[in-house]
């Protein structure tokens, strides 16, 4: 049996919002498309780890739950890291603790929608007949290790080890010789969703950016009225950007995308609306988003 981790709790620094809560189809976010994926390609248990927006977060993963049905949704825990902020290893380390008795975990990224079938499906394959001396699988570029990958359980002493924003990279180099490596080749299954314009070129490659939402109304707001907003979001310790210039705020009316003019600081858009439950947020994010991509912003 294969149980798995799906990492679903970084800052998204580089991004703003909670990345892997960004459209990824009707239905579909980010993460909820590699919870289908694993889910498919797995036996056993997922632990889905999350931290930044764990609340909406765990709603997503309830949700789709909910509406999975059966076994394959009842192997499905959210699993919360308090740590997310210290890293990458915090994230792997609770999703191991969280399957202490598991032969070994293999590990999905929630920033890697477009994980194809039939690749995961050789991963699966090589996991099964792994040599007896192997102690991790993983999918590989012309030789070079990427995710996903499967840690065997010899390595779970080691992951307890890791500090900072690392994965297990550097276990895999101390081990390299250990490590089978299953060739999938380029292609979109290894696209890394870190900023917005990664993000722009795989929902248009995807199909996503297709899907159909009610429009934003969009306003003009002169630059006084927006500083106040704009310091505020920008002294955060998670800065909101959904893409380059916009940022998305909580707001208690109808949504609304209001250009700045001038621009300040940066920001040339702010997407505010309604955001006071997890519904309400990834209502308001798919439609910043959806809004976004029509623009070609």
């Amino acid at each position: 049996m294969v149980d798995a981790i799906v990492l679903s709790a970084g800052r998204a620094s580089r991004f703003g919002v909670p990345k892997m809560l960004l459209p990824a189809g009707e239905g579909h976010v980010l993460l909820t498309r590699v919870l289908e994926r694993a889910a498919c390609v797995v036996d056993g248990r997922i632990a889905v780890v999350v931290g930044r927006a764990s609340q909406v977060t765990r709603y997503v993963v309830e949700r789709w739950v909910a509406t999975s049905g059966g076994r394959r949704g009842a192997r499905v825990r959210a699993v919360l890291n308090r740590h997310y902020r210290y890293g990458q290893s915090t994230s792997l380390k609770a999703g191991v603790r969280a399957l202490p008795d598991a032969a070994g975990v293999l590990v999905f990224l929630a920033d890697m929608p477009a994980l194809e079938p039939k690749r995961l499906e050789q991963l699966r394959e090589a996991i099964q007949a792994r040599a007896p001396r192997s102690v991790a699988v993983a999918a590989s570029l012309q030789g070079q290790v990427l995710p996903p990958v499967y840690l065997s359980a010899q390595l779970f002493p080691e992951i307890q080890k890791l500090r900072g924003d690392q994965g297990a990279r550097a276990i895999l180099r101390a081990y390299e010789e250990r490590v089978e490596r299953v060739e999938w080749g380029a292609g979109p299954w290894f696209a890394d969703v870190d900023d917005w314009p990664t993000y722009r070129h795989l929902a248009q490659q995807q199909g996503w950016a297709l899907e159909q939402a009610v429009p934003l109304p969009r306003r003009p707001m002169a630059q006084a009225q927006a500083k106040a907003l704009v310091d505020a979001a920008l002294a955060g310790r998670e800065v909101p950007w959904l893409a380059p210039g916009l940022l998305l705020l909580p707001f208690p009316d109808e949504a609304c995308w209001f250009d700045l003019t001038p621009p300040y600081r940066g920001v040339g858009g702010l997407v505010m609306g309604r955001a006071n439950t997890p519904e309400a947020y990834l209502h308001l994010l798919r439609r910043a988003a959806l809004a976004a991509l029509a623009l070609g912003v």
